[in-house]
């Protein structure tokens, strides 16, 4: 599952408790989330979850900006929740097309699932710049991160060994977008040979699949552009043969729980066979 969790804005402490109760309907092996809240030495939102959930944790929450707002009541950054013990390989800034760290951010872990269950993997949660007009910020963040994770998933000469990469972000993009295709392949590979995989695309679905739809009244009623589908799971390629196969991907959180609606995005969910 990837999810954006919007924070602390509005109503938070009743909007947590829905997204808890989706998150246990749908009870995912692996969650990446972002705007996700951290306090300054505090707990984080995801170490809250995780242990609401019996499950473990990493954030990214020694990028926040409390260096530079020490008076910042809290930070929103991605974090990852797991099944099974999980440890962080790193958090790193992204760039924008200047070249200069911004305060997006990629996190990636290492998911310690247990031998008899198929053994270690990895994944990675991310999320982009916002705003219509940029999109080539968001590109040179998604060559960036392409960068990164290649390098994650292993040397070039042994990734059809191992299994793949899972990635899950708000990429704040839609699919035909210039940064989308450079990540897929649909355009020329910010690295030479590796690509991803969009899930929702590969089951074959045939709706839009907006995960930013003016059917969430958390949503403004006067967004700029609403109905868009801007979050993803994407599966990194090449992999170990019959690894990483698809067999579904769908939305979750596209209901209330109890009159609240959880966040201002709709969850993406995909269950890969690693």
């Amino acid at each position: 599952m990837t999810w954006n969790l919007q924070g602390r804005v509005g109503d938070w402490q009743e909007r947590e408790k829905a997204i808890r109760a989706h998150m246990e309907l749908i009870d995912p092996d692996v969650m990446m989330l972002q705007e996700s809240w951290v306090e300054n030495g505090g707990p984080t939102q995801a170490g809250v979850l995780a242990e609401m959930l019996d499950r473990y944790s990493v954030s990214a929450e020694r990028l926040a900006g409390f260096d530079r707002y020490p008076a910042a009541p809290y930070w929103v950054v991605n974090a990852i929740i797991s099944r099974w013990p999980v440890e962080l390989v790193d958090a790193i800034p992204l760039p924008d097309e200047h070249g200069v760290p911004t305060w997006r951010h990629v996190v990636i872990a290492e998911i310690l699932r247990p031998t008899s269950l198929g053994g270690p993997f990895r994944v990675a949660g991310t999320h982009l710049e916002h705003g219509l007009h940029r999109s080539a910020t968001r590109d040179a963040q998604c060559r960036a991160l392409a960068t990164v994770l290649a390098e994650a998933a292993g040397p070039a000469d042994h990734r059809r060994e191992l299994p793949p990469l899972v990635l899950g972000g708000d990429l704040n993009a839609v699919p035909w977008s210039d940064e989308i295709r450079t990540l897929t392949g649909a355009s020329t590979p910010a690295v030479d040979g590796f690509v991803f995989v969009d899930a929702w695309d590969a089951t074959g679905n045939e709706s839009r699949g907006d995960t930013w739809s003016a059917a969430n009244p958390r949503v403004p009623s006067r967004a700029v552009h609403p109905n868009r589908r801007l979050d993803y799971v994407m599966i990194s390629w090449p992999r170990a043969r019959g690894k990483g196969h698809v067999e579904s991907c769908f939305l979750a959180g596209t209901d209330p729980i109890n009159g609240v609606w959880a966040t201002d995005h709709f969850a993406v969910c995909a269950e890969v066979d690693l």
